[in-house]
């Protein structure tokens, strides 16, 4: 009998965030993956440490509007939110994550000569111990109820001043603060933002020039919105349009209702 080594591939990561605690995992992804190895990874490594979640917000990609995952959030009473491509309401939660992966990998891992692979621990270690501004309070103090204790090889800020064991006060206090910060951001943002419009299916609308691909944008002088598109699906709960773009992929893309501006005739 003979003893045969696997070699895996990784070249992808998928990025889970909790909404509430900001917890940062990071799962290494290998060649060609497909919606069933997805759901494989979160069953072995989400499932047995945080169970199943009510909502998951992801985006349009084939893998989680694949029968396997439609299946999986069914089954499971999970549901499913999708942000579209062009959607700049979106929270920005996942964003601000890739953005410290990439920040923490180039700045301080990989100009050490660290592998990107074997890096992705630390990478986590640092996100899931800092202390974030809105909830004063780590990642790790929230879900694991204490702040371990790292080696000195691993990226990790200053120690938190929070006590080990957290109480319900400590995240009734939390969910304060992000309702306020909540409230602070939208009052900001609709300071300077007027009643969005409202279409019906079926009505001729110019869509944003940003929306299109790279190949097809336009110089200054051009119009900034382009049409006449036809729409043809309205998701008023979130502002979202569904337009018929003949260069799409699919032949329509959805955008936010702030892309969108009415077709007027000459």
């Amino acid at each position: 009998m003979t003893n045969k080594t696997i070699q895996v591939s990784y070249d992808h990561v998928w990025v889970i965030v909790d909404r509430f605690s900001k917890y940062t995992i990071i799962l290494p992804l290998p060649l060609n993956y497909t919606a069933k190895h997805l759901i494989n990874v979160y069953n072995n490594s989400i499932y047995p440490f945080f169970g199943l979640p009510q909502d998951i917000i992801t985006d349009r990609d084939v893998l989680f509007t694949s029968v396997a995952w439609k299946r999986f959030c069914t089954v499971n009473s999970i549901s499913q939110s999708m942000s579209s491509a062009y959607h700049p309401e979106t929270d920005k939660q996942f964003a601000i994550a890739n953005k410290s992966i990439i920040t923490i990998l180039s700045s301080k891992l990989l100009a050490q000569g660290l592998d990107w692979l074997a890096a992705l621990l630390s990478v986590q270690v640092a996100i899931n111990t800092g202390i974030d501004a809105s909830r004063d309070a780590s990642p790790h103090t929230l879900c694991i109820r204490f702040t371990p204790k790292f080696e000195k090889g691993f990226v990790v800020p200053a120690a938190s001043l929070r006590p080990d064991m957290i109480s319900n006060a400590l995240w009734n206090s939390v969910k304060t603060k992000l309702v306020r910060s909540r409230v602070a951001m939208t009052q900001q943002a609709n300071k300077r933002r007027r009643p969005s419009p409202q279409y019906q299916v079926g009505d001729l609308v110019k869509i944003s020039y940003c929306c299109f691909p790279k190949d097809m944008q336009f110089n200054k002088l051009e119009p900034v919105f382009m049409g006449p598109y036809k729409l043809l699906r309205c998701i008023p709960k979130t502002d979202n349009y569904t337009i018929e773009i003949p260069f799409a992929p699919s032949g329509a893309m959805t955008v936010h209702t702030s892309l969108l501006a009415p077709w007027l005739e000459n």
